[in-house]
């Protein structure tokens, strides 16, 4: 009688996956019948050098130049695509629904994994339905390649049916493709090693820790060595962080983006040790404008979700953009509500949990957007984190629910 439950349980449970994929899946199609691709700003970036490397040049600009400011990752992404599929907008929305599809699943069993079915399966309708990564269907991005890979390295490290080493190493190669996509997680390879059990087992974190490190070295080696043979230093994978910081900390900035000034400089690299210099004097010279500007950069990276309609402004008719902006902000407000309730019952039950790596890595992602430069999409990082603690919180307020005593420890 108790297989025969658990058997109507578990069909029950893969249903409703695939209703929420399918459903996942099928307002991205009507999304993207209704609004072509016509990259704009990074995003135009990205197909430049896709088709660059497509036609077997290289990640290089079209009169040959090569770079190192952006990162390869979602060039190439999209360039395998492009060869596979060929240089238009149906080989961007086929990428960006295969990884819709994937992230689905991957925060579903995320869900599953820390917490329970029920979980899983709302954070999983949660992204299904956000506007913001319906939107990003029509969009060439780093964020949607990024979010699936470090999902997915998540989710690896917390899988039963793997030993542990091999999870390490899953996770810290999904971790090291995820940088390839945005360099922002990078300190994650360290940071989940030393919060697995460091008092527990503290030879077994340290001896995953240097396994993670070896991994991560001979994975960012070869793009290094490349930029080290071109430009004559060793970048690990783009050469943007001082563009970066300068556009949150000078003295005409607000704390977002801004437009970088022309300067006569010999390359990518001594333009942005250029910039880093700058922004580092600024901040050192003005302390107190640095907090504040800090300060404003919560409400640039938190209070609101436009990117979406802004990167498909070409294809969407401007009387419609501010509409679809206000439904885009009200669904993370209200997500993002539900998820920093869900994170304080968290972490209330075990204060500790506060060390937890599902609170450590979104907070780390927040840090970055906070301390350098905000903007909205500077968030989206988080938000597979808030999606699923937007359904915790749900799911213990209005249904009787054990998961508050379910323990959550790190990987076995």
């Amino acid at each position: 009688m108790v297989d025969v439950r658990l058997s109507r349980t578990c069909a029950r449970d893969n249903r409703n996956v695939l209703l929420i994929l399918t459903l996942a899946l099928m307002v991205r199609i009507f999304w993207a019948l209704l609004v072509p691709v016509d990259p704009v700003s990074d995003a135009n970036m990205y197909h430049m050098f896709a088709q660059e490397i497509t036609a077997g040049r290289g990640y290089v600009y079209p009169d040959g130049r090569p770079t190192a400011y952006w990162p390869v990752g979602p060039s190439a992404f999209y360039a395998f695509f492009y060869a596979l599929v060929g240089v238009n907008g149906i080989s961007v929305v086929f990428a960006n629904l295969m990884l819709s599809g994937a992230l689905v699943i991957a925060i579903c069993r995320l869900g599953v994994l820390y917490f329970d079915q029920r979980v899983g399966q709302l954070a999983a309708l949660i992204f299904a339905l956000w506007p913001l990564w319906i939107q990003f269907t029509t969009i060439l991005s780093s964020e949607l390649p990024f979010v699936t890979l470090m999902t997915y390295a998540f989710v690896v490290r917390r899988e039963p049916h793997l030993p542990h080493w091999c999870r390490t190493i899953l996770s810290i190669a999904l971790i090291v493709g995820a940088a390839y996509m945005r360099p922002t997680i990078l300190p994650l390879i360290i940071v989940l090693p030393l919060l697995d059990e460091p008092f527990r087992k503290p030879i077994r974190m340290a001896m995953h820790t240097l396994l993670a490190l070896i991994i991560a070295a001979a994975l960012l080696a070869p793009w290094a060595e490349r930029n080290r043979a071109l430009f004559g230093e060793r970048v690990l994978i783009s050469a943007n962080f001082g563009a970066n910081l300068w556009m949150g900390n000078n003295a005409k900035s607000d704390g977002a983006y801004m437009p970088l000034p022309e300067i006569e400089t010999g390359d990518e690299l001594s333009r942005d040790r250029h910039f880093r210099d700058s922004a580092i004097e600024f901040i050192r010279n003005n302390p107190v404008k640095y907090v504040q500007l800090c300060l404003r950069r919560v409400a640039h990276s938190f209070d609101r979700e436009s990117i979406g309609i802004a990167w498909n402004e070409k294809s969407i008719e401007r009387t419609l953009q501010p509409v679809l902006k206000a439904v885009s902000a009200l669904y993370w407000f209200v997500i993002f509500a539900l998820s920093l309730a869900g994170m304080y019952r968290f972490i209330r039950e075990d204060p500790l949990r506060v060390f937890h790596s599902l609170i450590v890595a979104p907070a780390m992602f927040a840090a970055v957007a906070i301390l350098v430069v905000g903007q909205d999409r500077y968030h989206m990082p988080l938000m597979p984190f808030v999606a699923l603690f937007a359904s915790f919180f749900v799911v213990n307020a209005f249904g009787r629910s054990t998961i508050l005593s379910k323990p959550i420890e790190s990987p076995d």
